[in-house]
């Protein structure tokens, strides 16, 4: 069965590029297009704004802003669905009038179509009422239940693999199966970020640089623990995206730069289409995939971010 995706759509360069790539990551994907456009004010809110005016002439005049907006609405879709033809997705658009904020009205869009999939440009800045900017992207990226894919203004060559961020938590055994069900056929690869307490904090270095060969070789043992422990989550990391569907690898990363740079450095390094990971992972090793990972990738990395809720 085709993907079914919710495009939120402004008309910027960023979100250009977020219907491009969804074309590449799913290809023959179904779906909406959406354009947002401001709502105007009521003829109560503009008489007391403007005493003694006609109030036919603020209805005639209010009326011809609705349809100047939904006109360039209409326009800024029209090129949004052109796009989507050639990326090879088959979408329909649709106009709407923002209910509260941008996000809440993204996201009712996507309940409303039982979309699988939310697609957005980090930092669109379109003309048509208020842009989706990075702040909007974040809000649906907290508030979504469902998978949000935010793509950066220049994202990488699509034939690249994926990169799965895994922990060992719920989220992260969310983002695995999710990446089975949406990226089918994709070659993917398990990464699980460690950081050795032995390497990376004051008391470790100390026992490590102990004058003491025996205090030396426990210490060393103590690393091949958490190596080992490493290797193992990305064992059954491997294990589970092989079973979801996926061509899977593997590789335990041992970073003291945080989970989120690891994660876009590999995904740089190895030209990736596209970085995986659950929001609010808990796991139980030295390094999990956290909430902060989530938004770090949104912001900062230059490779689209698929983010998979528990």
């Amino acid at each position: 069965m085709a993907v079914r995706l919710l495009i939120a759509y402004d008309g910027s360069s960023a979100v250009e590029a977020a219907v491009v790539t969804a074309g590449g990551l799913f290809a023959g994907a179904r779906g909406r297009l959406l354009t947002v456009i401001e709502p105007t004010p009521g003829p109560a809110q503009v008489q007391s704004q403007a005493f003694g005016l006609d109030p036919d002439i603020i209805q005639r005049g209010l009326a011809s802003v609705v349809q100047e907006l939904m006109e360039d609405g209409r326009q800024v879709a029209a090129r949004g669905l052109e796009i989507a033809q050639t990326a090879g997705l088959a979408l329909e658009s649709r106009v709407k009038v923002r209910e509260g904020s941008e996000w809440q009205t993204i996201l009712s869009e996507a309940d409303s179509t039982d979309a699988d999939v939310i697609v957005c440009g980090s930092r669109g800045r379109g003309g048509v009422a208020r842009s989706l900017l990075g702040s909007t992207s974040t809000s649906v990226l907290h508030h979504a239940t469902r998978p949000v894919l935010v793509v950066p203004e220049a994202p990488p060559a699509l034939d690249g693999p994926a990169v799965i961020g895994y922990d060992g938590s719920p989220g992260a055994r969310a983002a695995i199966a999710a990446a089975g069900s949406l990226l089918r056929g994709r070659s993917a690869m398990v990464v699980h970020v460690w950081n050795s307490p032995m390497r990376n904090t004051l008391s470790g270095r100390a026992l490590a640089g102990a004058p003491l060969g025996e205090l030396r070789e426990i210490t060393a043992d103590y690393e091949q623990v958490f190596a080992d422990a490493a290797a193992a989550v990305v064992e059954e990391g491997v294990g589970l995206a092989r079973e979801a569907g996926l061509e899977a690898s593997g590789e335990a990363i041992e970073s003291d730069s945080g989970a989120w740079r690891a994660l876009a450095e590999v995904a740089s390094e190895r030209q990736c289409a596209v970085i995986v990971a659950g929001s609010r992972g808990l796991g139980g090793l030295a390094s999990t995939i956290f909430g902060s990972v989530s938004s770090g990738l949104v912001h900062n990395a230059d490779t689209p971010a698929l983010i998979v809720r528990p």
